[in-house]
């Protein structure tokens, strides 16, 4: 079988980065080979480099790139296509995807998914074997940097879909990282009157982020709590959790009558474990939706969203650094809270 050259990053925890030679076999059937072009970094990619890398691995999942090589079997991509690739798909076939009566029509909840994870290529390299099914066209136009943002705008998709930002709505957004920037742009494309976004207002860069992409209002939460803020008469409609559970309890405290509370935040440690009064949340009929968009489906919109939307990418991206220099990116995502947004890995 014909086999490809290829680098690659490698992590092992807690924050160790290597870039290795990886050859890649030709692709199998329903596969595709892309040539990475560009790799996002991704909050769980800090918290895998942290402290659930247990042995030396290959990682990243914002990808975007040119098609390599085809498996047999794959019917809408050649050689040469420019596509972003999502980090999961649902199967399609199992009684969760398939729709009635055969199944449950659901293939949001699909829980035999397909996808590249712990495979032996991932996102930060030269090349990445993938199922078929995760990729999408891009247009020629749109920069390779910018496709990568695909996968974690499918996040910010769901997450917003999950709160149902409706037009006249008071939106607050808690955590202006790139997944909170990405549902500013969401909520205000879906008509909501009033954004609250609240950080850190030592994250300056992350802050005029926030404002240019349709944030009314910066809540500088080290400066007054969360839970301390005036909101006025109109408390927000939804909110939208960007950050880890331990956030849930004081968006609970401020959300209007009837609130809907979206999340998308892992904590990975004893922060997962929370309290909150269920009575408070019970007769003001208050609603929590985790969003967890695993499987990804909303890979096709992501792209129509950043070509009908071209501020979004450029706002979004702070930082590029070569694949040689992973390590320098990685520790640029996680200690640059001044001017990092969205870091991404070119090759």
């Amino acid at each position: 079988m014909a086999e490809y050259d290829n680098r690659s990053a490698y992590v092992k925890s807690p924050w160790q980065f290597e870039v290795r030679d990886n050859p890649v076999p030709a692709p199998n059937a329903g596969q595709l080979l892309i040539e990475i072009k560009a790799c996002g970094i991704c909050g769980t990619d800090l918290h895998i480099s942290d402290r659930t890398a247990n042995y030396w691995q290959p990682f990243g999942h914002e990808v975007s790139g040119v098609v390599k090589a085809v498996g047999e079997g794959v019917p809408l991509f050649k050689v040469g296509d420019r596509v972003a690739v999502d980090s999961s798909a649902p199967c399609g076939v199992c009684e969760t995807c398939a729709p009635p009566p055969l199944g449950r029509g659901r293939p949001d909840l699909c829980t035999t998914t397909l996808s590249y994870w712990l495979s032996i290529t991932m996102g930060f390299g030269q090349l990445l074997l993938t199922p078929h099914q995760l990729v999408v066209p891009i247009p020629d136009s749109m920069p390779f940097d910018v496709a990568s943002l695909c996968e974690p705008l499918g996040v910010c998709i769901d997450l917003v879909q999950a709160a149902q930002v409706e037009i006249g709505d008071h939106v607050l957004v808690i955590g202006p990282g790139p997944l909170g920037l990405g549902a500013i742009a969401l909520a205000k494309r879906a008509g909501a009157a009033h954004i609250y976004t609240a950080g850190r207002s030592t994250s300056s860069a992350r802050m005029d982020a926030a404002m240019a992409l349709g944030t009314d209002t910066f809540i500088s939460i080290d400066k007054t709590p969360l839970t301390e803020y005036n909101f006025g008469k109109r408390k927000p409609d939804k909110i939208l959790v960007t950050a880890p559970p331990d956030n849930l309890p004081a968006a609970i405290h401020v959300a209007a009558q009837g609130g809907i509370i979206s999340y998308i935040g892992i904590a990975d440690d004893d922060s997962k474990h929370i309290t909150f009064d269920a009575d408070a949340m019970h007769f003001r009929k208050i609603s929590i939706r985790p969003s967890h968009a695993a499987p990804g489906t909303h890979a096709a919109e992501s792209i129509r969203l950043l070509q009908t939307e071209p501020m979004l990418g450029t706002t979004l991206i702070s930082h590029h650094f070569g694949l040689e220099d992973i390590e320098q990116a990685m520790f640029t995502a996680r200690d640059n809270r001044i001017t990092a947004k969205k870091v991404i890995v070119v090759v």
